[in-house]
């Protein structure tokens, strides 16, 4: 058997974030976001109180994407259980392209809360990218097609450089646009370059409705195409 290669992320961690607090007249920090979420979480900061990164713009507390992820609901038993037993299911039982495709991309889709997602794979004999897996309510139109050299989004891939929006710039906006019939718009979108070792095997694609998605949540998804496309070739 291979060695286990080493399954590095290409999503870098960002440095942290700190926040100025204001209730209208009182205004606090710096503090770390964590501390932050505390605040809110034991009612030391009340739902009206604003907040500031380095940008120096006021913006209310659930700008802030942890605390926004707070005050949603939590996933139903159903949502749980269906998403431990994904989890838990190995992916070296799953013999069929198609199939561990429709398995990554969906279990992708069950840890970013993503409303579509996608999943293009590298051909083997020409190198070149297909999309194996349209997932969510969306056309499926794209099934099996070729993405053609020139497009964007892969470019970034073949480069090692995951494309994320909002904010939006020309491989962003080619992103979004895949997903423009998706059901509840796109409000975020994410392509993560899937590489095991040095070569680039996949790009996962996901969107969601509302917001972008947290780099944690990405990260999670990432590990899991690495693990279960490094488990399928060898």
């Amino acid at each position: 058997m291979a060695p286990h290669p080493e399954l590095l992320s290409i999503l870098k961690p960002n440095p942290p974030t700190i926040w100025y607090v204001t209730n209208g007249e009182i205004t606090v920090g710096p503090v770390f976001t964590g501390l932050l979420v505390r605040g809110v979480e034991a009612g030391r900061v009340p739902d009206y109180c604003r907040v500031s990164a380095c940008d120096g713009k006021w913006r209310k507390l659930d700008a802030v994407r942890e605390i926004a992820a707070w005050k949603r609901p939590a996933w139903s038993a159903a949502e749980a259980t269906r998403a431990l037993e994904e989890l838990e299911r190995p992916a070296e039982c799953v013999k069929d392209d198609e199939e561990l495709a429709h398995h990554v991309t969906r279990l992708a889709m069950l840890v970013t809360r993503a409303e579509s997602g996608m999943l293009h794979v590298r051909r083997r004999r020409d190198r070149s990218f297909f999309t194996r897996a349209v997932l969510g309510p969306m056309p499926a139109h794209r099934l099996n097609d070729t993405l053609p050299e020139e497009d964007l989004v892969l470019r970034s891939a073949r480069l090692g450089i995951p494309v994320m929006g909002p904010p939006y710039g020309p491989a962003e906006d080619a992103l979004a646009l895949r997903f423009a019939a998706s059901m509840g718009g796109v409000g975020g979108a994410a392509m993560l370059p899937i590489f095991v070792g040095s070569s680039l095997m996949a790009m996962l694609e996901l969107s969601k409705p509302g917001h972008a998605f947290r780099r944690r949540d990405l990260q999670r998804a990432e590990r899991i195409a690495q693990r279960a496309l490094y488990e399928h070739t060898n």
